[in-house]
């Protein structure tokens, strides 16, 4: 389905939030790795009513929006389109009566048109589905193989899942069915926000809010494209690194889906992976999946430990069986190599000299894109620091949700051996080093949930030190999880980082044609080569 047509007639253009405009406009900075792409004066204008609300006019700027989507610098914005008779909504889970009516009321109240399919309702359930004229169908209450029986009894061209207990915004079917005016479009991933808990316990409240971020399911209030680990293809670029909440975890749990029916062949022997193998095997086929804050639905929070810990092991233990089908020989997050090679002299103890090779990594990068397009050298820098911030992340996420034993084994003998005293000069260098691989370690363990806390601390409902502890709990009970993943699937590419080459000259996209009304878009470095 990866083919280079014309963005349908429309839908809008947004450019990236973490893109930058320069030289007048004929540059645009962003993009992971970064990269500089200068535009042709014809295209310049089209930018410019893109950015006052427009919509991409002819086959030329239908191309160039393309092309800028396809390179993880713009992103579609569709018009809002009535699902009329081309889509259903099913709801599956066991959420209890009262969830269920909430879910069932709120579908009639912005859609009565629509006759919701309720999967394995019973009792209670299956009475209050009737009361609200839902069809109920029989089967498992919950999980994959309820919302494979609700695809397979939903006749429209478009299906949406729908757990129970969620509570749809206005306006979330019409805005994610928008999408699928492009027919490369094979799924929309609504944004899934999470309640405020009505707890009065201070512990209720500080385990939600750790709980909404660190396990929960929202990916941030970016758009972009929803691809396999969170790694480019071919056919789709990443988007610039901007540190939004949830944007770099891939295997965040999809408890709404809007998808087309021809092509959702759910697996549901893959339990709590489905969702994600579903949407994986399409985007590694050609077709577009696409992430869209715009449309939201709010799910109710985790308030109990036990809940949220089990949420964290099973978000771990899903990257088994999904790196089986998907992982190759590396699933973890997508680095460069000067970045790898950075964080592997970081984890032994050398943090001097991995800030050496990241710094040199990155004005190699800086040198790159200011040198073919004539990017401002200040532009360039700070594309260059972002994307080594992200790195570093990745290389943080990777420790907690991966190595976390080892890690923490770091710590506790690092901090054994500097308490050590009287030793001789060479078990002094030892200890020093264990003392500096201590610190590395301990750093990626602890400091991601402080700036975590840092970033929503008007929102969060803990202290820094509550914060972290509990983040720390779940760290654990997540890495618990992906070793016995693991070890199930017979699998360790969740733990391996995935280094990828810098490019000079090479576009993962084709680029636009010479012509009347458009230039060619030319790519400068750094690009990445295909990876498949």
């Amino acid at each position: 389905m990866a083919s280079r047509s014309p963005l349908p007639p429309g839908l809008g253009v947004e450019i990236d939030r973490s893109v930058r405009l320069a030289d007048e406009g004929h540059l645009l900075l962003g993009g992971c790795p970064p990269r500089a792409v200068r535009l042709a004066p014809a295209q310049v204008s089209a930018l410019i009513r893109w950015l006052s609300g427009a919509v991409p006019a002819g086959a030329d700027e239908g191309l160039l929006a393309r092309d800028l989507i396809r390179a993880g610098l713009a992103h579609p914005r569709p018009l809002p389109l009535p699902p009329g008779r081309t889509a259903e909504v099913a709801v599956v889970g066991q959420a209890g009566p009262a969830a269920l009516e909430t879910t069932l009321g709120l579908l009639a109240a912005s859609h009565p048109e629509l006759r919701p399919v309720v999967v394995g309702a019973t009792g209670a359930c299956a009475w209050t589905a009737r009361r609200h004229g839902a069809r109920v169908v029989p089967g498992p209450p919950g999980g994959a193989q309820a919302r494979a029986v609700a695809l397979g009894a939903c006749s429209a061209e478009f299906v949406a899942l729908v757990e129970a207990g969620a509570r749809p915004t206005a306006g979330w079917l019409d805005t994610a069915l928008g999408h699928f005016a492009d027919p490369g479009v094979a799924a929309v991933v609504p944004r899934a926000l999470t309640d405020r808990p009505r707890t009065p316990g201070p512990l209720g409240r500080a385990v939600a809010a750790v709980a909404a971020h660190g396990a929960g399911p929202d990916r941030g209030a970016d758009p972009g494209a929803l691809l396999p680990w969170g790694h480019g293809t071919p056919g789709q670029a990443r988007p610039g690194a901007f540190g939004d909440q949830g944007s770099d975890d891939p295997l965040r749990p999809v408890p709404v889906l809007v998808v087309r029916r021809s092509v959702a062949d759910l697996d549901p022997e893959l339990g709590p992976a489905a969702e994600l193998d579903l949407l994986w095997r399409l985007a590694g086929a050609g077709w577009s999946v696409r992430y869209e804050p715009r449309s939201r639905v709010r799910m109710p929070p985790t308030t109990d430990m036990g809940d949220y810990l089990r949420a964290c092991f099973t978000s771990g233990a899903i990257a088994g069986p999904l790196a089986r089908r998907h992982g190759g020989r590396a699933a973890g997050p997508e680095v460069s190599w000067p970045g790898a090679a950075a964080l592997a002299l970081a984890a032994s103890g050398r943090p001097g000299a991995a800030l050496a090779v990241g710094a040199l990594g990155g004005a190699a990068v800086a040198t790159a894109v200011c040198g073919r397009e004539g990017a401002p050298l200040a532009e360039a820098v700070r594309l260059t620091g972002l994307d080594l911030v992200r790195t570093a992340g990745a290389g943080a996420r990777a420790a907690r949700a991966g190595w976390w034993p080892a890690a923490v084994a770091a710590v506790v003998a690092g901090t054994v051996a500097r308490g050590r005293r009287g030793a001789g000069a060479r078990r002094s260098s030892r200890s020093r080093r264990g003392a500096r691989i201590a610190a590395v370690s301990g750093a990626a363990l602890v400091l991601p949930h402080l700036a975590a806390w840092r970033r929503g601390r008007g929102v969060a409902l803990a202290g820094p030190v509550t914060w972290t502890v509990l983040g720390a709990a779940g760290d654990a009970a997540r890495s618990l999880g992906a070793w016995r993943g693991m070890a199930g699937a017979l699998s360790a590419a969740p733990l391996v980082l995935r280094p990828v080459a810098v490019a000079a000259g090479a576009a993962p996209w084709a680029p636009a044609p010479e012509g009347a009304g458009a230039a060619a878009v030319r790519e400068s470095v750094p690009a990445l080569v295909s990876r498949h």
